[in-house]
């Protein structure tokens, strides 16, 4: 009987369909953060990449002036005249505490201060040491960034160009005939990077390599940590070594310095570690006393209740480990085995630790 109404079409939902499109939905997110990761086309690169100019060797002729570093030997060249050849290759080691040499090895007639230092191009100051170094060397920032794949350094994916450090290590920088060495006079030849490339005359008249502080600077011939690396598979580098192993001669091998780096003094003793121990100690019991007692405060209203202590215990969360108060610490600074020499190794008369200021006057 027909009502005025005719019955529509109706669909009942299909259990396999639905599972099929969710199936393709969550295919489809999946696929995409793949893609995502991956970024084969590197769309989403661009923000985190930038540019990286091919790196150069530069060679600076230094200039000559009134102050010859110590332990410098001359010769002539045979027709009456003098010029740089100066050898050094043993230097004394400068003894100091951290704060020590941070404070020590600017350059006369240079910068003053590690914020006169740093305000300069590249950090970088060649003195007036033209009377014993024939030639300094130099590369480019960015060079442990460049690939010979590409002219782009992506900042998150790093892809240094084959120059894998091969330090700190334990060595020292010779001069010979005017040049920069590692090791010896037959050693390889020195181009400084951009975190090393100052060579000045310091406090004491040393010819000095570095950043123009005493924590991160060596002397000639001064035995301490450096950093290698090689030189970039650049065709850039390649006249400015050429030139550097012309004016130099010898071995034909060049290593780039990358850093430099003294070992400091231990600032404590091993009676004051003792000490600073015991205060720690002591610091530490009286803590774990204090929080054992906050402890039995939290638990009192559960054992009130009737129930065991380990149950009370065990229904409160644990309380984080006691802080240490270095504020009670006596003593402040490195201590032996914090990559520090010990007081004891040091020769004596070589160092004489600060005065101790008297805080109450």
């Amino acid at each position: 009987m027909d009502r005025g109404y005719r019955k529509g079409l109706r669909l009942k939902p299909d259990h396999k369909s639905r599972t099929t499109w969710l199936g393709l939905l969550i295919g489809s997110w999946i696929f995409i953060a793949i893609l995502a990761w991956f970024d084969p086309f590197h769309i989403g690169r661009h923000r985190y990449e930038q540019p990286v100019r091919e790196p150069a060797v530069t060679l600076i002729t230094p200039k000559r002036g009134f102050a010859d570093p110590e332990g410098v030997w001359y010769s002539g060249d045979g027709y009456g005249a003098r010029f740089a050849v100066g050898n050094v290759a043993e230097a004394p080691v400068r003894y100091g505490t951290e704060d020590q040499l941070w404070r020590s090895s600017f350059a006369t007639g240079g910068p003053q201060s590690l914020t006169e230092a740093w305000s300069l191009p590249a950090q970088a100051f060649i003195g007036e040491v033209g009377s014993a170094v024939r030639v300094v060397a130099v590369i480019s920032e960015g060079y442990g960034q460049w690939s010979p794949d590409a002219r782009i350094a992506v900042i998150d994916l790093p892809e240094p160009a084959e120059t894998a450090m091969q330090g700190p290590e334990e060595n020292r920088l010779v001069l010979s005939r005017g040049c920069l060495r590692l090791s010896n006079g037959d050693g390889p030849l020195v181009v400084l990077s951009p975190r090393a490339n100052s060579v000045f005359i310091d406090d004491a008249g040393w010819l000095s390599v570095g950043s123009l502080s005493g924590m991160d600077s060596l002397r000639i011939g001064e035995t301490g940590l450096i950093g290698t690396s090689a030189l970039p598979a650049s065709p850039a580098v390649e006249a400015g070594v050429n030139a550097l192993r012309i004016q130099c001669g010898g071995n034909a091998d060049v290593m780039v310095v990358d850093t430099l780096r003294r070992t400091p003094v231990c600032d404590l003793t091993p009676a004051q570690v003792a000490e600073n121990r015991a205060a720690m100690n002591a610091n530490q019991r009286a803590v774990t006393a204090r929080m054992a007692g906050m402890r039995k405060e939290q638990i009192a209203p559960c054992l009130a209740q009737g129930r065991s202590e380990a149950e009370c215990q065990a229904s409160i969360p644990p309380m984080p480990p006691p802080p240490i108060d270095l504020a009670r610490i006596p003593h402040k600074g490195r201590a032996p085995g914090e990559m520090c020499l010990p007081q004891s190794e040091v020769p004596a008369g070589k160092w004489t630790p600060d005065p101790v200021v008297n805080q109450s006057s």
